[in-house]
């Protein structure tokens, strides 16, 4: 999975989904989810970082999209991004998995 990554000047326009996203794994199925998520297998993204974006008109096709969505991933910084005119929130934090999410200007 991947580490500091770094999405960043980019502009997203009439998009039919979402516009960016991290998404990881953990292992929540081999005691039958009965403690939860299990994160220490390291498979999911960490230290990504969104900056200076510029998204709208997103979710054409897909109601359920936003301008960021992350699941099972942390560490996130949102940093002077502009996300307007999508079909739902601009920014999901899905599942609040392992913290440390930032979202700056």
């Amino acid at each position: 999975y991947n580490r500091h990554t770094t999405i960043s000047n980019c502009v997203f326009k009439w998009i039919g989904d979402t516009a960016m996203a991290a998404w990881g794994y953990t292992d929540d199925t081999t005691d039958n989810g009965i403690r939860g998520w299990d994160g220490t297998a390291g498979n999911f993204p960490r230290w990504t970082t969104i900056r200076n974006n510029l998204v709208s008109e997103i979710g054409l096709w897909e109601k359920q999209s936003s301008a960021w969505f992350q699941a099972k991933a942390m560490q996130t910084r949102l940093v002077d991004n502009i996300f307007f005119n999508g079909p739902r929130a601009g920014i999901n934090f899905n599942d609040g998995f392992g913290g440390g999410n930032a979202i700056v200007g």
